[in-house]
């Protein structure tokens, strides 16, 4: 009787285990991918190219993705309500990603401000807007990818390192138009959101707080070193999503000198993985 116990309590945890893990999979899995290149005299070479990149490793893992390129924040808020008819609350897997320039408005802050490409004004949406939007559509899981720069700095010019390297940042109200001189223009901020951090969510920055985003590799020069790794280990099979961004780190450490180290802000209530475990081994990360 005792070993009947054992056998029927084995096979029950055995079956809630398949369960689960069966519901996982059929999460519905959505993204919004935005590459926003075109910023008029300080144009970046790679966000379209890397939001590319991520658009078909996503796909290729079975998301449901919606491209956009070079938007304004007019077209920003039409996105966010179309994409919003894709989710179903609490059956879904929300990705999103965002290549282009970003900064913050004051050195200490941490709040990201990501740049939208209207022309003749400088628009800047705060992190908080998705925080918002991710609270409002109530997805299952979040994961939220920042592929820009978080520093604050006071001028406009693009800030070029060795080889002519450009950074995904710099892009004050006062610009700097020669020797001396200060030309003043408009910037709106799309600022007006609760800062709430969304349920079961993960947000991977490109950088940590005060540091510049490299907008290409050195040994890729069609993407950032932040998205080609995260192109390269987005469908690793069978580690879950903070193992994604730990690579990531060990990558960008090893080519940057720690010059540029992506953060991850995490309330995920369960491990996500979006190339599914193949069987009930738990994970054990590499040595």
């Amino acid at each position: 009787m005792l070993r009947f116990l054992i056998l029927f309590s084995v096979l029950l945890l055995f079956g809630c285990q398949n369960k689960s893990l069966d519901n996982h999979k059929e999460f519905k899995r959505v993204a919004l991918v935005i590459g926003n290149r075109d910023y008029g005299d300080n144009s970046l070479k790679n966000p379209i190219n890397d939001a590319l990149g991520v658009q078909e490793t996503l796909e290729k893992i079975g998301f449901d993705v919606t491209l956009e390129t070079d938007i304004t924040l007019f077209q920003f808020n039409t996105i966010l309500d179309e994409f919003k008819k894709k989710i179903e609350p609490d059956n879904s897997i929300v990705f999103f990603y965002f290549a282009g320039h970003g900064n913050t408005l004051t050195q200490k802050s941490s709040e990201e401000y990501l740049m939208m490409t209207d022309k003749n004004q400088k628009v800047f949406v705060s992190i908080y807007k998705i925080y918002e939007f991710l609270n409002y559509a109530k997805a299952r899981h979040n994961i939220v990818t920042i592929d820009a720069c978080r520093d604050y700095h006071q001028s406009y010019v693009p800030i070029e390192v060795g080889m002519g390297q450009t950074f995904r940042g710099d892009f004050r109200a006062n610009i700097r138009v020669g020797e001396g001189k200060i030309k003043n223009e408009l910037v709106v901020y799309d600022n007006n959101y609760s800062d709430t951090f969304p349920r079961s969510t993960i947000i991977s920055y490109a950088t940590m707080h005060n540091q510049m985003a490299k907008d290409w590799s050195k040994y890729d020069s069609t993407h950032s070193p932040y998205t080609r790794q995260l192109i390269k280990y987005l469908d690793d099979k069978e580690i879950p999503i903070e193992e994604v961004f730990r690579r990531i780190r060990v990558a960008l450490i090893a080519e940057t000198n720690r010059l540029q180290i992506n953060l991850e802000e995490n309330s995920l209530e369960k491990n996500v993985w979006l190339v599914p475990r193949e069987g009930q081994v738990a994970f054990s990360p590499p040595i």
